[in-house]
Order: structure tokens, then C-alpha cells, then sequence
């Protein structure tokens, strides 16, 4: 029997935002985080954590920290009319629907990555 590769391998995925005004915006995200990755999105939310209590988000990084993590690039330009390079404090000045669609974008491709490694998993259960 083989064994298979148990590391993240680095893909990208193209995800469109909503169409407005002729415009066809994107942002290119990894296809799935390492375990590194994803470590980093909870302890950039967690603000305290102690034993047997209640954990304390940091609302400021809440959302914005998954972003960081997925996000490689996009198709957007700044105020000069240049493209813009992904930053997180690019992220901080995007205008809140545009903030809000990107958490959207990259919440549902998380959850649509999420069920095809569950679904491969059942499929070599079953055989």
C-alpha cells in the first residue's frame, strides 16, 4: 500500500466578486491552508485565553485574519489607478461592502474545500 502526501500542496483558486458597473474584480486565494496557516488565524483572533474560562475575541482581527491568510491577490487598484498590492492594511481600507463580500467569498470557498476533502475522505473509507 502507498503512501499518500500528508502536506498542503500550494494551489490558488480565482474567486470572482459580484459584478458592478462592468467591472469583473477577483482575488486569488490558496486552495487550502497548512496547519500553520490555520493556527495563525485563531491565535490572530483570540485576544485571552485561559483555562476554564470564556475566550476573548479581538473584534479588530476577527475576519481580517483569515483574509491575511488566504488572500495572494487581487484585481484591485488604489486611488492612483495602479494595481494595489495585498496588504493588511490594504485590507483595513477597503470600503465595508467590498470588506464584507471578500469575508463572504473566502468563507464559502473554505466550506466548499471543507466538504470535498470530507467527501474524498468517506470515498476511501468506503473502498
Amino acid at each position: 500500500m502507498g503512501h499518500r502526501c500528508r502536506f498542503v500542496q500550494p494551489e490558488i483558486v480565482r474567486l470572482y466578486l459580484a459584478p458592478q458597473e462592468g467591472e469583473a474584480d477577483y482575488i486569488d486565494v490558496k486552495k487550502e491552508l497548512t496547519a500553520g496557516e490555520q493556527r495563525h488565524i485563531f491565535s490572530g483572533i483570540v485576544k485571552e485565553m485561559n483555562l476554564g474560562e470564556k475566550t476573548t475575541l479581538d473584534p479588530d482581527q476577527v475576519g481580517k485574519t483569515k483574509l491575511v491568510e488566504y488572500i495572494v491577490g487581487w484585481s484591485f487598484l488604489g486611488i492612483d489607478g495602479q494595481p494595489e498590492p495585498v496588504s493588511e492594511s490594504a485590507m483595513d481600507c477597503l470600503d465595508p461592502d467590498t470588506y464584507k463580500e471578500l469575508i463572504d467569498l473566502v468563507d464559502a470557498h473554505e466550506a466548499k474545500t471543507a466538504e470535498a476533502r470530507r467527501q474524498k475522505k468517506a470515498l476511501i473509507e468506503t473502498t
